[in-house]
């Protein structure tokens, strides 16, 4: 499985995670070309090789205006308020973009849906967060122009990056989040803000070495939006790493993201420690009025949204009506993205919450030799004894296709060399 590893040793902001993602592989040309399918003028971007603290990375800029006299615009370590929500009603104007307007601008755009899908959450995590740290919906919270244009065009550049290089599972270290107080126009608050604090909340952080804002709202949006795990490295295979540049310099201390695209599944076992045991939150609706096929869809979208599970079950309404309870497990740092596209995919007007307490088996995945190929095979276990063997369905259809060779039987091979394997 391709994952991403995060290692925010200095931190994270949206023009690291893009300077990042150029370093680790990710076209210039191709980004820029994708970024042009966005309604957003005005800027030109601009890809160098800097050092910090004796460590080659990349430098990522957005330039606001055209030409020389263009001044780049750094989303890391300063100019935090720049894109901060305006206290509501304070009056519209073509100066500021709403976080909705620019949601709506994404979801409409010929990027890929991949793509489309990943700059949607993270922009909405960061008008969620926005919005509540400032008492104010999130549809409604704006943005400065020149703060809009930055903020866009590092989410959906990373959202293009993450695409591009195919990344199938996000990981993230502990945080070094930085210290001390920040000025911006709302007044001076402290490190982390109060918007990147809530971004944060299941992750965890530090501060050490330097006193400045070393995570801003962007990139912690970033995180909270496709980090599956935060936990330290184990049974991972790199392949390529990358260095995205900080704004700032610090003396000794390297102001960088580092990206590590790697392989989780290659010859080894892994036992998956799930954050999902504990506290869920039950998502239902009951629905009566929707043409049936749409569902598949809507739980399809709410998977990759990051629900634990979803399905729809047949039940009788009232009069006798015919209709679906539609069920979603979510984590509790899910609940918003996941409510909102169940209000925009389905036909239902209320929602309802329970929160549960769960427990789930340990969880073991390892890749296994067959004579006719490797299958990931993953297994459950309680109290260290093997309950359940369930091989990769899609591995072994391919193998089956490939080989011409019964499904069963490419599955009962899997299972059979995974039982080997224990011996």
């Amino acid at each position: 499985m391709k994952t991403l590893y995060f290692d925010c040793f200095s931190g994270i902001a949206g023009d690291m995670t893009v300077g990042a993602l150029l370093d680790v592989g990710l076209d210039f040309e191709y980004l820029k070309t994708e970024l042009r399918k966005l309604p957003v003028d005005g800027y030109t971007l601009r890809a160098s090789r800097v050092v910090r603290a004796n460590i080659s990375a990349m430098k990522f800029d957005v330039i606001i205006g055209e030409g020389e006299g263009g001044a780049p615009h750094h989303d890391h370590h300063h100019e935090h308020g720049r894109h901060h929500a305006h206290e509501h009603g304070s009056g519209h104007s073509h100066s500021h973009r709403k976080a909705s307007e620019i949601l709506s601008m994404i979801r409409s755009s010929a990027l890929n849906a991949n793509t489309k899908r990943i700059a949607d959450a993270i922009f909405t995590k960061l008008a969620i967060s926005e919005g509540k740290v400032h008492h104010i919906p999130p549809e409604d919270v704006e943005f400065h122009e020149a703060g809009a244009v930055d903020s866009i065009v590092d989410t959906v550049g990373s959202a293009i990056g993450f695409d591009a290089l195919g990344v199938e599972r996000f990981l993230c270290s502990a945080i070094n989040v930085g210290g001390g107080f920040i000025h911006c126009q709302h007044g001076i608050y402290p490190v982390p803000t109060p918007a990147t604090a809530d971004l944060l909340t299941h992750a965890t952080i530090y501060s050490k070495y330097v006193s400045a804002e070393l995570v801003t709202p962007t990139g912690a949006a970033i995180l909270a939006a496709v980090v599956n795990d935060f936990k330290p490295l184990d049974g991972f295979v790199g392949e390529r790493i990358g260095y995205g540049a900080g704004t700032k310099q610090f003396q000794d201390f390297p102001n960088c993201l580092r990206l590590m695209l790697g392989d989780e599944q290659q010859g080894f076992r892994r036992i998956e420690e799930h954050h999902e045991a504990g506290e869920i939150v039950i998502l239902e609706a009951n629905i009566d009025d929707m043409i049936p096929q749409n569902f598949a869809y809507v739980i399809e979208r709410l998977l990759e949204a990051g629900a634990l599970d979803a399905g729809a079950a047949p039940m009788q309404m009232k009069k006798g009506r015919p209709g679906q309870l539609l069920q979603v497990l979510a984590p509790v740092n899910r609940v918003e993205i996941l409510e909102r596209i169940i209000f925009e995919e389905t036909t239902t007007i209320g929602v309802r919450r329970h929160t549960a307490k769960r427990s789930v088996l340990e969880r073991e995945q390892a890749l296994v030799d067959t004579p006719h190929g490797a299958v990931s095979v993953k297994a459950s276990k309680l109290n260290g004894r093997v309950i359940n063997i369930s091989p990769e369905y899609d591995d072994c259809v391919r193998i089956a296709r490939e080989r011409g060779v019964p499904l069963k039987d490419v599955q009962a091979l899997a299972v059979q060399a995974y039982r080997n394997s224990l011996r």
